[in-house]
């Protein structure tokens, strides 16, 4: 009888290894934040009459168990599949090319060409024990290696929505060669109501198309801790706490480190928690409150995802910069979509409504997509979206408490003092082809030293403020851009545009000027 009792014990723990061998997905689906899946998931949204999460809080990795939403970001193909995604760890190859001309982003002028290889890994799990879970763990490196027929420093894309790069590895003594690599990964579990997240990547929250007042892509990714739960159907609670780098060494490690540049930089920290209040599945509202702190450790009051972080800052001494955060989103069925967001900088309760004396430092962004009724294969929608960010906004006193990660805003790419407005009719007349025309008109005016003074004494700084004589700065760009999965294995991305920029800031002769240019950008992207 033992022998009989050990032996069904056997066997149920085979079948049970069985069945947990066959709850592992054969692939998991990686879902890009950028245009494509944007329109995607938009028109499905007002299609269907239902507002999605996604419009509004999401990662920049965002990995789902199906493609539910647009077009994935690994590309594979055949052999691939056979020969390194038979295994529990998927692994998915790329090589990648872009060229710009005339410059493309970086520049006024010159060719620019960009070669990175990627690799992704991918592992997802069912776990039986003890509830519903599911576990992914992923990873993506690329190594870009970027050439120009023009100086390339400084390497960054300066009032542009483009991604910023962070670091560079190494920069030839001519400027014209640049190395950076870029490395992303993460372990997420995810649970019936929710999920938790430890990750490398970027937070995009806000309801924006053209970029996000709150957080963005526009600065590089970063290390965060993050939760995602739903109370019942209708509520949505979001925190995350993350590792800011703030671009100022940490003099007390001089002794320890001879090299200036090899000094630690000094801590740096954002949290942020959102709560959504879905009225009806067309119709959603968010509240949210973020904190920017460094000089110091982690803040335990801070790492409390419930507490009202307004009240926090005050027990802290009123040392750290706190924002705060609504949004809104409407869907008609069928017609479009509504949405807004605004941002508080800073609020004096006190003096909320006085003119004069007022502490509020705001932007705000409003916009809307309509569903054209031309062309239904091709399901066109129409975009329009306004975006003002006041002179005071993304900055502190304290420049460590800045809205920033790497220098960059981690908000909306045109910082303080600007605004943008964007136009577009995008389309995709098959599952293989996506393409916009589009138009952006920005304006950018200055913050200096003195302007942050006038600000915390409470003076009044006008909108698109300026030392330099002339309108403002101006940049207007008109363009086509579009996504064409030509085959299984490879992608092709372009964008040919003409550029104005008006009061721009020459790099070599540090003079003002007007440029005008056609320009234009090819990438091809070959996965195994």
């Amino acid at each position: 009888m033992p022998f009989i009792l050990k032996q069904k014990q056997v066997c149920k723990l085979i079948l049970l290894g069985t069945w947990f061998s066959s709850l592992q997905l054969a692939g998991q689906v990686m879902i890009r934040s950028g245009p494509v899946n944007l329109y995607s998931v938009g028109r499905n949204a007002i299609v269907e009459g239902v507002v999605d999460r996604y419009l509004s809080s999401r990662f920049d990795h965002e990995w789902r168990q199906s493609l539910s939403m647009g077009r994935s970001g690994l590309i594979e193909s055949d052999a691939g599949d056979k020969w390194l995604r038979k295994e529990r760890l998927k692994w998915y190859p790329e090589i990648r090319v872009h060229a710009s001309l005339n410059g493309g982003d970086l520049r006024t002028e010159g060719a620019v060409v960009d070669v990175a290889p990627i690799i992704t890994t991918a592992a997802y799990y069912r776990l039986p024990f003890p509830a519903r879970l599911g576990l992914v763990t992923w990873m993506r490196f690329e190594k870009h290696s970027v050439v120009g027929t023009e100086s390339l420093s400084p390497f960054e894309y300066d009032f542009s929505s483009r991604k910023e790069a962070g670091r560079e590895s190494y920069h030839s003594s001519d400027s014209g060669w640049v190395e950076y690599d870029i490395g992303d990964a993460g372990i997420q579990l995810i649970y019936p109501s929710g999920e938790i997240i430890f990750a490398k990547s970027n937070p995009i929250w806000g309801t924006g198309y053209s970029g996000q007042l709150w957080f963005s892509d526009k600065a590089p990714s970063f290390p965060l801790f993050s939760l995602r739960h739903w109370f019942g159907d209708r509520w949505l609670f979001s925190f995350m706490h993350g590792s800011l780098n703030s671009t100022f060494r940490d003099s007390a490690y001089l002794e320890l480190h001879p090299v200036k540049s090899g000094l630690p930089m000094i801590r740096k920290y954002s949290v942020a928690h959102r709560l959504d209040f879905f009225l009806r599945q067309d119709i959603r509202f968010g509240f949210g409150e973020s904190v920017i702190y460094g000089g110091r450790g982690v803040e335990m009051s801070y790492m409390l995802p419930f507490l009202f972080y307004w009240s926090a800052q005050h027990d802290l001494s009123d040392s750290d910069n706190l924002q705060m955060f609504l949004d809104f989103e409407a869907i008609s069925k069928n017609k479009g979509r509504l949405y807004g967001s605004l941002f508080l900088d800073e609020w004096d309760f006190i003096n909320t409504f006085n003119k004069e004396k007022s502490h509020n430092w705001l932007a705000y962004q409003a916009g809307v997509t309509a569903l054209l009724p031309l062309f239904q294969a091709w399901m066109p929608l129409l975009r329009g979206e306004y975006t003002y960010l006041s002179p005071y906004v993304y900055i502190h006193r304290s420049k460590i408490n800045a809205f920033e990660h790497h220098g960059y805003p981690l908000g909306f790419w045109s910082g303080p003092n600007s605004d943008s407005f964007f136009f577009g009719v995008e389309a995709a007349p098959s599952d293989k082809l996506w393409f916009q025309i589009y138009g952006v008109i920005s304006r950018r005016g200055e913050v200096t030293e003195e302007t942050v003074e006038r600000q915390y004494s409470r003076e009044r700084i006008d909108f698109l403020y300026r030392t330099y004589s002339g309108p403002p700065e101006k940049k207007i760009v008109m363009g086509l851009r579009g996504d064409l999965l030509s085959s299984r294995p490879i992608r092709i991305r372009f964008d040919f545009s003409y550029q104005i920029w008006d009061q721009h800031l020459s790099l070599t002769s540090q003079q003002r000027q007007k440029s005008a240019k056609m320009g234009g950008t090819v990438e091809v992207s070959l996965g195994f």
